[in-house]
């Protein structure tokens, strides 16, 4: 499942992250793990009507940052989320 985390040997600047984007009506929530350039792995929920309330858990252990990130897309889909779009994502805006 860590597959899609991991930095590239290329370019140092080069980060991978798994990106989820959940619809509900008019509010997305974006859920995503991303490789820090420390080792850790970050996972986030980040609700994009509402940034303050982001919440973020990082992990050591890829297994763990990736279970986080897949119990979030359960959870979001069993409240009723749509998911909208997925995938790894390699550059940052």
């Amino acid at each position: 499942m860590s597959g899609f985390l991991h930095r590239s040997v290329r370019s140092k600047s080069a980060v991978r992250w798994q990106h989820l984007l959940f619809v509900k009506g008019e509010m997305t929530i974006s859920c995503d793990v991303e490789l820090r350039g420390d080792g850790t792995y970050t996972a986030t929920l980040f609700p994009l009507w509402s940034p303050a309330d982001q919440v973020t858990e990082t992990f050591t252990n890829p297994a763990d940052a990736a279970r986080w990130h897949a119990r979030m897309a359960q959870r979001l889909q069993e409240a009723g989320w749509l998911l909208h779009g997925s995938g790894v994502v390699t550059t940052a805006a």
